[in-house]
């Protein structure tokens, strides 16, 4: 998967993966390697979003060793963490934003941080986020974005909402069976 993946990335293509999450973060540090490739003041530019506080420190552990040796700045921002300091953490700079949706959505609404620059948005478990009712929030994160490379996670790509959702904002779409 994770030739195919990348490869698809790298040639443009946003993809959507029919599988687990876990199946996703395998391959997250490969690509936040080729999308961030080295540090740089300002703007993040991956934003992972996750359905769940756990799902965020998972990615985050994922994403752990890479971030050191790249010299990337990761910060996680949960619906249980202190906003303020979330927010204060993400101004200071950071190239990775690893968060569930309510909150990075609060806090992009506070001008937390500045889309501009993301090369890489990733969205875990797109179904069950669906189905949570958060499709008006990554609705309006998704019209914020700048041209960049778009990964999709979904155990039922078939659900009407994320088909809207999908189709709105990033078709074509190449999906990937896991």
């Amino acid at each position: 998967m994770s030739t195919s993946l990348l490869k698809l990335l790298k040639a443009g293509h946003h993809v959507m993966v029919n599988g687990r999450s876990e199946d996703c973060l395998i391959e997250l540090p490969e690509i936040i390697a080729h999308f961030v490739p080295q540090a740089e003041e300002g703007s993040p530019r991956a934003l992972i979003l996750c359905s769940s506080d756990d799902q965020v420190r998972a990615t985050e552990a994922q994403l752990k060793d890479l971030a050191k040796d790249m010299d990337l700045t990761v910060d996680i921002v949960t619906d249980k963490g202190n906003i303020l300091k979330q927010r204060n953490d993400l101004f200071d700079g950071t190239e990775v934003i690893i968060g569930t949706v309510k909150r990075s959505t609060e806090l992009y609404f506070q001008n937390g941080f500045n889309m501009g620059k993301i090369k890489f948005f990733a969205v875990l478990d797109a179904d069950q986020l669906m189905r949570l009712g958060m499709k008006g929030n990554l609705t309006r994160l998704a019209e914020s974005l700048p041209k960049c490379r778009v990964l999709i996670s979904a155990l039922n790509t078939e659900e009407e909402r994320l088909l809207d959702f999908q189709t709105q904002f990033f078709t074509p779409i190449s999906e990937v069976e896991v």
